[in-house]
């Protein structure tokens, strides 16, 4: 069965509407009803459009990848094991880049840019109270790893934070 919907928009959903016409070389029905199961799909998912925007930015680009959490595991054991100056040397130099990174993004804050990395899925923040952040760490052995991005991130953008270590934690306390 076929029901018809009438619905209006306003004239930046018209624009938007069009691109999507053009670029796809569908009907506005086939399009309409394309979107709808979209939007259905990542409905059902219970992701949030923030997370959702994260990792389109992250993978889109191919500037990042999927990594199966036994993977990363395996690689911080031999990290843990070897302890590179090099490697840290280089994982400083990342976060500093990344700073610049996320400051054309409107990354400029300690929350802002803490909320984007957790989309990583390197931790999980608990706001313990305006301006300072527990960091709940999906692996022991990146704690590290995380803590010299984070330092070096906040350092490029000049950017007054403390991170003290906790046990499977990080507490990031905004100066």
């Amino acid at each position: 069965m076929v029901e018809r919907l009438s619905i209006s928009i306003d004239d930046e959903s018209k624009e938007k509407l069009e691109r999507l016409k053009d670029k796809t070389r569908k009907g506005t029905s086939e399009l309409i009803r394309d979107l709808i199961d979209l939007g259905y799909e990542i409905y059902q998912t219970g992701v949030d459009t923030e997370s959702l925007k994260a990792w389109i930015d992250y993978l889109a680009k191919r500037q990042h990848m999927i990594l199966d959490i036994e993977h990363w595991r395996v690689i911080f054991n031999e990290l843990e094991r070897v302890d590179s100056n090099d490697f840290w040397k280089q994982m400083e130099e990342i976060g500093l880049s990344h700073a610049l990174q996320y400051k054309m993004k409107g990354l400029d804050t300690v929350e802002k840019i803490l909320r984007y990395v957790e989309k990583a899925n390197w931790y999980e923040i608990k706001e313990e109270k305006r301006g300072i952040y527990t960091l709940i760490l999906n692996d022991l052995k990146i704690k590290r790893f995380v803590k010299v991005f984070l330092e070096k991130v906040f350092e490029g953008q000049e950017i007054k934070a403390d991170i003290k270590e906790g046990f499977g934690k990080l507490i990031v306390v905004e100066k």
